[in-house]
């Protein structure tokens, strides 16, 4: 049996249940420079905290570039996938990638969409997406993890991007 070792074709492992995490929220700040902070690789690797890194192997955001993700608890290996300019980026989990233990969280894939933001002028709606097999009895834990990971995310990029906030 060939089987994708990379994003959502990956074995699912028996009596486990794909998760769908979403996560939708607006920046103040146009989407050429929420895009280019997401395709910053400095954006994730000078911002960890120790033991936590995250590496780019073969240049930054490009289709086909390897990147990992580690630390305790953490082993998050992917290969860059479908980008699209200013719009749509997919990064999808090498089989092994796993949050806690291999035995409860395997995350497959993560994509971040940004459009235009109806409700704020000169606004980007940020729109992330991660994917996951995981075990039922780590279902509520994973959830609220993601919950309150997404939302740090959302203030550091606010921080980070939001026009009131760059120097002039």
């Amino acid at each position: 049996m060939t089987a994708d070792l990379a994003g959502p074709g990956q074995p699912h492992p028996a009596g486990w249940r794909a998760h769908t995490h979403v996560h939708r929220f607006t920046v103040a700040a146009p989407r050429e420079r929420v895009w280019a902070w997401l395709c910053d690789p400095a954006t994730f690797t000078d911002t960890q905290v120790g033991p936590f890194r995250v590496e780019f192997l073969g240049g930054g955001f490009e289709t086909g570039v390897l990147t990992t993700h580690h630390g305790p608890l953490l082993h998050l290996p992917g290969v860059l996938g479908e980008i699209r300019d200013g719009e749509y980026r997919d990064l999808q989990y090498l089989y092994g990638a796993f949050a806690v233990s291999f035995r409860l969280l395997r995350p497959t894939r993560l994509q971040f969409r940004l459009n235009d933001a109806a409700d704020a002028p000169a606004g980007t709606a940020v729109e992330l997406q991660i994917d996951a097999h995981v075990r039922p009895v780590f279902l509520r834990p994973w959830e609220l993890a993601q919950r309150l990971f997404w939302r740090r995310f959302e203030t550091w990029a606010r921080r980070s991007v939001e026009v009131s906030r760059q120097p002039t």
